[in-house]
């Protein structure tokens, strides 16, 4: 049969299929892009706008660094209700410094009020001496060293402050695996047979794991704020585009032990993530509620036994290095959101394409042992020329805490703007006197 524009009937049927199966087929190879995408590391156009932006061979800074833009995954997720929080472990020698960490926040952060901050101690006997060591934080004034106060911190109230002796949220099978006796009122046996880097990262996972809320930050006690800020703003530039670092840049036994060891518990193989890998790179210690729990679920699976049998038989590593390896992991195994979401960046990559490694600087590579360089990247700003390279790095990752040794590493001139404008909130371990020394210069900085 013939149809009345000459077209026979097959021949309009056999296009109707081709189209049909075309249509399928187009939807089946976007499918699959789409969940192959997930597992590559891409930057979201927010970075490669910002990329084409880095100042090389000069040493100004980028004016507009206060002002990251922020699109692309930042638009899918709902920040307003996101409950953050603080885990600061303590103990009697460093309460100073946690006091002064407090009393930097709470007249430098602008939205200090909004959070929680969970001190974890060593016994009921720091419980009394943190809530006395509390009595020496001050109302903020007008200017808090070389800063003015926000308005509002002005006089204001003390940070929400929860101390928690760690007898309180102990994994009860510690009193098992500890020959001594752990009471209220003394874990030291905890302390002498663990050391002293599990008997913290016990304190800061077993909080992570006790607690509620959405995304925490694990800080030391010797940190500090460094400029006005909002905490808020830290955790939200994080969340809309987080990222594992990872290195390879492993060159001492110690760091290879706690590779190893973190392997061990997720019970995996190092040699699937290579004899030189690193992730202890990142200063930014921010964590997922949900990711802490997948995370002791997955050993409690992987071992058929708690997750802190698995964790103390298997080396007791830190806390940050077995979540960065689980995320790292569990990203290339699963197309799960809650871990497809995570970018994995190899620093020294980034570092050389921003510049911050390079023949100028490989006698400072050189001479970094026993830690990852992102990690000690401040000993790079003793390099002319580096600093509004790092500042860059980090400002286009939205990396804004840091941890600083040695403040006269560089002229005092770059070091300011390097804090100031790229900019870093918080100065996260082991911070040195940066607002005396601020101040003792007697110099118009802000």
């Amino acid at each position: 049969m013939i149809l009345k524009n000459g077209t026979p009937r097959q021949l309009k049927e056999a296009r109707i299929l081709y189209l049909s199966c075309l249509i399928c087929v187009l939807v089946l190879v976007g499918i699959f892009s789409y969940n192959l995408w997930q597992h590559f590391d891409v930057r979201p156009p927010f970075l490669l706008g910002n990329y084409t932006k880095l100042h090389t061979g000069t040493n100004s800074f980028n004016n507009d660094a206060n002002n990251p833009t922020q699109n692309g995954i930042a638009q899918s997720v709902n920040l307003s209700g996101l409950k953050y929080t603080i885990v600061l472990p303590t103990y009697s020698e460093h309460m100073q410094f946690a006091i002064e960490f407090l009393q930097s926040f709470m007249c430098l952060c602008t939205d200090y009020m909004d959070i929680d901050i969970h001190v974890i101690v060593s016994d009921s006997g720091e419980v009394d001496l943190f809530n006395d060591a509390m009595n020496n934080l001050e109302a903020c004034g007008e200017r808090f060293s070389i800063f003015p106060v926000p308005p509002q911190n002005v006089n204001g109230p003390k940070p929400n402050i929860e101390i928690t002796n760690l007898f309180d949220i102990l994994p009860s099978v510690f009193h098992s695996l500890t020959s001594g006796n752990i009471t209220r009122e003394d874990t030291s046996a905890l302390l002498e047979e663990r050391g002293k880097y599990q008997y913290q990262t016990i304190k800061k996972l077993a909080a992570a794991a006790k607690f509620k809320y959405d995304y925490g930050l694990w800080l030391d006690s010797d940190s500090i704020a460094v400029q006005p800020f909002s905490i808020r703003q830290t955790f939200s530039t994080y969340v809309q585009a987080p990222t594992v670092w990872r290195s390879r840049h492993t060159n001492h036994d110690m760091m290879r032990v706690i590779m190893r060891a973190s392997a061990g518990v997720l019970n995996r193989s190092i040699d699937s993530f290579g004899p030189e890998f690193w992730n202890l790179e990142s200063q930014e210690w921010i964590f997922e509620k949900v990711v802490i729990d997948d995370l002791f679920q997955y050993v409690e699976n992987a071992h058929s036994q708690d997750f802190w049998t698995a964790w103390a038989t298997n080396g007791g590593p830190f806390e940050i290095t077995l979540y960065n390896m689980h995320i790292q992991s569990r990203k290339l195994e699963t197309t799960n959101p809650m871990f497809t979401k995570y970018r994995i960046m190899e620093s020294e990559l980034e570092m050389e394409k921003y510049g911050v490694l390079s023949a100028a600087s490989q006698h400072i590579q050189d001479g970094i042992l026993n830690a990852g360089l992102l990690e000690r990247s401040w000993r790079f700003l003793q390099v002319p020329g580096v600093a509004p390279k790092l500042s860059q790095l980090f400002h286009d990752y939205g990396q804004q805490l840091f941890r600083l040794g040695d403040l006269n590493i560089t002229a005092p001139e770059i070091m300011d703007r390097f804090l100031l404008d790229t900019p870093i909130h918080l100065l996260c371990s082991g911070a040195p006197p940066l607002h005396s020394w601020w101040k003792n210069r007697n110099e118009v900085i802000v």
